[in-house]
């Protein structure tokens, strides 16, 4: 059986997948500003890919905090290709699991489970067999400031916000990302002490649909 999708999974993913906002389907209008150089040759770009490639596996608490005032913290581990899970801590009661195809949005409190397909997220970009900067994105900006590496990329032909990717300032380092929505709000997941490349056990991405997410009249 497949969970039932329900219609506001934009507006809750907005809200709370800012922790991981690929995973977000939001398409509402951004004003991207041009792009007027090739940063794929820029050393610091290389040196980045190059590292986010070399992920296998991740596992971290993070904190997430944004601009209009709101905060969570949550634990995020990845498995590539195609493996996605999201716990936040409570009160949040919010889980978020990708299994290669799927993208899962599932809420404790208000007994509702959502999917999108993988694919049309952002989130597959992380989560892909191999991670390239010349693959669907487009860079719009790098910087280094405070001994950290910003790159900022949005998604190629699609006006759906932008994501600044937060490295330490040799690229060896993953910090985590800042998200900026169309109405300008920010918002800054970071990444605590972030245990790379260990395997983790299999069932944490396992996703089981609780049983209130079957109408009692559809279950056989």
């Amino acid at each position: 059986m497949v969970p039932i999708v329900k219609n506001n999974l934009l507006r809750k993913l907005r809200m709370t997948l800012a922790c991981l906002a690929f995973c977000g389907t939001i398409s509402t209008s951004f004003a991207q500003s041009p792009v007027e150089k090739n940063y794929l040759n820029d050393r610091s770009v290389i040196a980045a890919e190059r590292f986010l490639n070399s992920i296998r596996t991740l596992k971290a608490p993070f904190v997430q905090a944004s601009s209009s005032g709101n905060y969570a913290r949550g634990n995020l581990y990845i498995e590539r290709p195609g493996n996605l899970r999201i716990d936040y801590d409570k009160p949040t009661n919010l889980q978020v699991y990708a299994d290669g195809t799927w993208l899962f949005y599932i809420d404790e409190e208000l007994k509702d489970v959502s999917q999108v397909p993988l694919a049309a997220t952002p989130a597959s970009f992380l989560v892909r067999d191999k991670f390239s900067f010349s693959d669907g994105l487009t860079i719009q900006k790098v910087e280094k400031r405070n001994r950290a590496l910003r790159i900022t990329v949005v998604r190629k032909e699609e006006e759906s916000g932008s994501l600044a990717l937060l490295l330490s300032e040799d690229a060896m380092a993953f910090r985590g990302w800042t998200v900026t929505d169309p109405q300008g709000v920010k918002t800054t997941v970071t990444l605590l002490s972030p245990t790379l490349n260990q395997p983790i056990a299999k069932e944490i991405f396992v996703f089981t649909p609780p049983d209130w997410a079957f109408p009692a009249e559809v279950q056989e």
